[in-house]
């Protein structure tokens, strides 16, 4: 696989109300979650992106800070506007909450994309996580389709167009479901058990 072709995007414009504050922002061990996730996924793309309409509060990671194209429209708008950003034929995009995502994770996602549009993991509840998935540049019209048409959960974008999705069990990506666990409220983070680095 040529990492050259992939870019991870960080989407971090969330509005973060249920914590309180910028979680992309929360000190994990010292160092801010997002810094985390940067540093797991640099081994794999050839660029990283950081989706927010903030740039101030990022210029510290010295990444591009992309903004949205479609203003308040959620993270699908964010994936937009990096595709539209550059020409990559690969994405994986992250919420920038996922402090126990691991490197050899996100390249088993980057592998099971072979020859599909997307490649959307699902934990053993059943439930899909589009914010810690992989996505071809062929994706990109019916983003903005949805957007246009004023979708904004992820999901539906790809349920319901004629887009080629592997969905990813626990087992096939060798993940469980704490690695795919987001921070959302204070509760999350008392919850959470950081793996072993």
């Amino acid at each position: 696989m040529d990492w050259n072709h992939i870019c991870a995007v960080i989407l971090a414009g969330g509005q973060s109300s249920r914590m309180g504050f910028n979680k992309a922002l929360l000190d994990i061990g010292g160092q801010p979650m997002i810094r985390i996730l940067i540093d797991r996924v640099r081994p794999l793309a050839g660029q990283i992106l950081i989706s927010s309409n903030d740039a101030s509060s990022y210029r510290f990671l010295n990444f591009p800070v992309i903004p949205d194209r479609f203003a308040g429209r959620g993270p699908l708008a964010g994936f937009h506007a990096a595709m539209n950003s550059n020409s990559c034929l690969l994405y994986l995009i992250l919420a920038c909450d996922l402090p126990n995502l691991q490197t050899p994770v996100m390249r088993n996602l980057l592998t099971l994309a072979d020859g599909y549009d997307a490649a959307i993991p699902r934990t053993s509840d059943g439930l899909a996580h589009p914010l810690c998935a992989v996505y071809r540049r062929t994706c990109l019209k019916s983003i903005e389709k949805a957007l246009l048409r004023g979708t904004n959960k992820v999901i539906e974008t790809f349920l319901n167009q004629s887009l080629t999705i592997r969905w990813v069990e626990p087992g096939e990506g060798n993940f469980t479901d704490s690695d795919l666990a987001n921070i959302n409220t204070p509760e999350d983070l008392r919850r959470l058990k950081l793996p072993p680095n």
